[in-house]
């Protein structure tokens, strides 16, 4: 079975400013049975901290160390929030479309 190639895919980079503050992701779709992924920068000081909920970012539910990555099969990338240990910490967002 071949998987169909898409066109277009968004890449982004999220920052939580303050830690212990969560985000919610950005609004980007993903086409369907892609993954989003999302990688927590290498130059970032430490862990990202991912969830459901920000309750569940700001108690570490899931956490990415610096450079590690996690790979989703979700509809929207708004479904997921996330936290830092570290002000000022990112992570990068590419999914297709």
């Amino acid at each position: 079975m071949a998987l169909e190639s898409r066109s277009k895919f968004t890449v982004e980079e999220v920052e939580v400013a303050t830690a212990g503050t969560p985000v919610q992701l950005s609004d980007i779709q993903a086409a369907e049975s892609a993954e989003l992924v999302i990688k927590a920068k290498r130059s970032n000081l430490g862990a990202i901290k991912i969830g459901e909920s920000s309750l569940q970012a700001q108690a570490g539910k899931f956490t990415l160390e610096p450079g590690e990555v996690i790979k989703l099969r979700i509809s929207n990338a708004n479904k997921i929030y996330m936290d830092a240990e570290v002000s000022g910490d990112k992570v990068e967002l590419i999914v297709e479309q």
